[in-house]
């Protein structure tokens, strides 16, 4: 059957195209926390991880933010709220359904390393406020040299960004007026299913998804999710 995916154009960068997509080999060898998520390493096949998100409404848009068995059965790599990877961890599910333990940076590593050639050292931490420190063109860098950044936000939670969109400012052909400040809005991967305060969702390539999120930035300011969490450092 032939492919039919195509590109999400908005992003200009998209490390979720180029990892699960136009790359062909095989992923680095399934991490044990995986072992009752993914017990017959269905998720080796990237090509298949890329299916999961935009052809599979069960796996990446379980129906209703709070229906936790929808959820806790979907099998993004990156959600920790999967009840197969919540068990390998050795946590347990509140009555809610989410786990005791957040694993939600550990895991943003986990991916990385196994689809997009992270190391397994930690990475440095760079605050977005560092003197001297462009964190949106380091950042932007990265991603066009096929690196992706772990965001760090405050305390509670981590996304790791796979793509960007930038706008300069420039005002369209014939308008009369001054320019925008320029922005960036980051693609995300999202261990939290629906975000942090699960209201939140993304559209990527024509799919709803609970699994990806954006972060908005302008200036020195780079908020996340519609609760606009504050995001604090990036690491690669």
């Amino acid at each position: 059957m032939a492919d039919t995916h195509v590109r999400d154009s908005y992003w200009q960068t998209d490390l979720i195209w180029h990892y699960f997509h136009d790359v062909q080999s095989k992923a680095a060898p399934r991490d044990s926390r995986y072992q009752y998520m993914d017990p017959l390493g269905e998720l080796s096949n990237r090509h298949r991880v890329y299916e999961l998100l935009v052809d599979e409404s069960a796996h990446t848009y379980p129906p209703g933010s709070s229906n936790s068995s929808n959820r806790n059965a979907s099998k993004i790599p990156w959600n920790q709220t999967n009840a197969g990877f919540v068990k390998a961890v050795g946590g347990t599910m509140d009555a809610d359904g989410n786990p005791s333990v957040l694993w939600c940076g550990s895991l943003i590593k986990i991916v990385f390393m196994r689809y997009m050639g992270w190391s397994g050292g930690e990475p440095k931490q760079r605050s977005i406020k560092e003197r001297n420190f462009d964190a949106v063109k380091w950042t932007i860098e990265k991603l066009k040299n096929k690196i992706p950044v772990r965001a760090f936000l405050g305390g509670h939670h981590y996304v790791g960004i796979v793509g960007h969109h930038s706008n300069d400012g420039s005002p369209p052909a014939g308008a009369i007026g001054p320019r925008d400040d320029p922005t960036t809005e980051f693609l995300c991967l999202d261990p939290w299913a629906y975000g942090i305060d699960g209201l939140d969702e993304a559209t990527y390539a024509g799919t709803k998804t609970a699994f990806l999120g954006v972060i908005r930035q302008r200036g020195t300011s780079w908020t996340y999710g519609k609760g606009a969490h504050i995001v604090s450092a990036v690491e690669a």
